[in-house]
C-alpha cells in the first residue's frame, strides 16, 4: 500500500438551507470526471442522520450510480473514510460527509454535555456537506495544479484512566516536535474543556523544552462546530498556503480522538498509512435506538439523551485507546424500505405481545 493517495478535487459549504446544500453536492458530483464506482459516506453523528427524509433520497440517489460504505469516527469521520479507502482494494472512492440536521447533530453533542442545551456553554452545530475526491497514483507522477497528496492520515485515541491526557500530550507534541519547517499546523482549538485542556498541556511541553508551534487558526475558535468538515472548511480557507507549504490539520472527535491530516504536493515518496481497523454495526439496531430516541423528545429530555448515548457508538469508554480505529455500517440500496420494514415488524411485535 505504498502508492500515492491523491485528493482530485475537494468542496465544503454550510446547510442553513439543506434542499440547496444537497442540490448543489449533487451537481458538483455530477461535475466529477467520473463518479467513481464505490462511494464512502460519513457523518459525525453515526447513522442518525440516516432518518433524515433528505438524505435518504440523497442515499437512494447514490446507490442508484455506486455502492455505498457508511462510515463514521465522531468529528474524526474524515479521515476514517481516508484509512478505509488506503487499506481498500478500491482504485478510487469519494468520501462524501453529510453532517446534516441540525437538532440529530446537535443532540448527540448536547447528550455528551458538551453543545449548547441548558446550562451547557459549549458546541454550536453548523450542519454542512462536503467531499473528497480520493484516488490512487504512481509515485513520481506529476499533479495536476489542484491536486494533493495525503501525506499522512492518523487517529490518535486517550488512554483510559488518569493519565490518558498526559499520554496524549506527549504524543501530539512528539509530533509537533520534528514539523518541518514548511508544514503548517492547524489549530485543534474549539469552545470545549477537553480542547483548552489539551491546548495548555502541549503549550507547557514545548515551554519546558524552549520550543514554539506557530498555529494557523482554527476555525471553531469561537462555538461554532463544523463535526466531521473542520478540517474541509479549513483545506478551502488555507489553500493557497499549498502552493509552498503542506497543511497539517488537527481535528478533535468525541470519546477522545484526535485527526491528523497532512496534505501538499509531495507525489515523490511512497505513502506508508498506519494501519486501521473497524467494527462492524447493525445498521437496523441502530435505527431502531434513534427512533426510540425520537419518541422520547417531546417527554423526558433526559430519557431522549439517554438513549441517544447508548446507541452512539464513539463514546463508549471501551474504545478508549484504540488508535486508527472507526465504525462501518452496510447500508441497503433503499435506505427507507430499511426504516418501513422497521416499523411494520415492531407493530408485528406489539401485536403479538
Amino acid at each position: 500500500m505504498s502508492a500515492p493517495l491523491v485528493i482530485s478535487r475537494y468542496w465544503a459549504r454550510d446547510a442553513a438551507n439543506p434542499n440547496m446544500a444537497i442540490e448543489e453536492l449533487k451537481l458538483r458530483l455530477n461535475a466529477l470526471d467520473e463518479l467513481p464506482s464505490h462511494v464512502t459516506l460519513v457523518s459525525a453523528g453515526e447513522v442518525f442522520v440516516l432518518l433524515d427524509p433528505l438524505v435518504i433520497e440523497f442515499h437512494q440517489w447514490l446507490s442508484d450510480h455506486c455502492q455505498v460504505t457508511f462510515i463514521s469516527a465522531a468529528c474524526t469521520s474524515l479521515h476514517a473514510g481516508i484509512l478505509d479507502f488506503y487499506h481498500s482494494d478500491f482504485s478510487a472512492t469519494v468520501v462524501i460527509s453529510l453532517d446534516l440536521n441540525k437538532l440529530f447533530q446537535q443532540s448527540c453533542l448536547n447528550s455528551l454535555g458538551i453543545g449548547n442545551d441548558n446550562t451547557q456553554d459549549g458546541l454550536d452545530v453548523v450542519p454542512g456537506v462536503g467531499f473528497i475526491a480520493l484516488k490512487r497514483s504512481v509515485v513520481g507522477k506529476q499533479l495536476a495544479p489542484d491536486e494533493l497528496v495525503v501525506e499522512k492520515c492518523q487517529l490518535l485515541s486517550q488512554q483510559p484512566g488518569m493519565t490518558g491526557t498526559q499520554i496524549l500530550i506527549r504524543q501530539l507534541y512528539q509530533e509537533l516536535k520534528y514539523l518541518p519547517d514548511h508544514v503548517l499546523p492547524v489549530s485543534f482549538d474549539i469552545c470545549a474543556n477537553w480542547a483548552k485542556s489539551l491546548l495548555r498541556g502541549l503549550d507547557n511541553q514545548l515551554a519546558v523544552n524552549q520550543q514554539t508551534v506557530n498555529w494557523l487558526a482554527s476555525i471553531e475558535s469561537c462555538q461554532r462546530h463544523y463535526l466531521s468538515l473542520k478540517p474541509l472548511f479549513e483545506l478551502q480557507l488555507y489553500r493557497q498556503k499549498l502552493k509552498q507549504n503542506s497543511l497539517l490539520l488537527f481535528t478533535l472527535g468525541g470519546g477522545g480522538r484526535v485527526g491528523m491530516l497532512q496534505l501538499g504536493k509531495n507525489s515523490e515518496a511512497p505513502i506508508k498509512l498506519p494501519e486501521a481497523s473497524f467494527d462492524h454495526q447493525c445498521l437496523v439496531n441502530d435505527i431502531d435506538g434513534y427512533e426510540l430516541a425520537l419518541s422520547l423528545l417531546q417527554g423526558d429530555k433526559s430519557a431522549y439523551y439517554q438513549q441517544i448515548r447508548t446507541t452512539l457508538k464513539y463514546p463508549h469508554s471501551r474504545y478508549r485507546g484504540k488508535e486508527n480505529h472507526y465504525f462501518k455500517w452496510q447500508t441497503h440500496p433503499s435506505i427507507e424500505q430499511t426504516i418501513i420494514k422497521q416499523a411494520i415488524r415492531k407493530k408485528i411485535t406489539g401485536a403479538n405481545a
